[in-house]
């Protein structure tokens, strides 16, 4: 599978307390945005480039209601950019990885993705996500 490392998913209690100082250290938000959730409640997040790499902060990962154990704050998860997400499932489920969350598409600010959720055999949570129309 041919990935490459497109953002850091990042658990957050204040969001603009974190992107406040990540724009202290130089970080750029490239996206903030209000969501809504299934039930009608609406959550912020927000992406920041800082030194290269992609901060993704958001208060709860669409993944976490699929553990079986309480998510802290800080680092939750790595995101893949892969070609072809259903090619890319199917080699990480069949190597062990658990499916946390099935293949779906999504369109957000940063444009519309598909993206999935596993969990590696030693615990790694990431998603692979498939770049359908971009934004950023």
């Amino acid at each position: 599978m041919e990935a490459s490392l497109w953002n850091l998913g990042v658990k957050i209690e204040d969001l603009n307390q974190e992107v406040n100082f990540f724009e202290a250290l130089g970080g750029k938000v490239l996206v903030r945005e209000t969501r809504s959730r299934a039930d009608g409640k609406t959550y912020e997040v927000a992406l920041l480039e800082f030194g290269g790499t992609r901060l993704s902060l958001m208060p709860a990962p669409l993944f976490e209601k699929s553990l079986n154990y309480p998510l802290m704050t800080g680092l939750t998860h790595a995101v893949f950019e892969v070609e072809d997400l259903d090619k890319a499932c199917e080699q990480a489920a069949g190597l062990g990885a658990e499916t946390l969350f099935e293949p779906r598409q999504i369109s957000v600010g940063l444009g519309t993705r598909r993206i999935a959720f596993f969990r590696s055999p030693n615990g790694l949570v990431f998603e692979l996500m498939q770049i359908l129309e971009s934004k950023v």
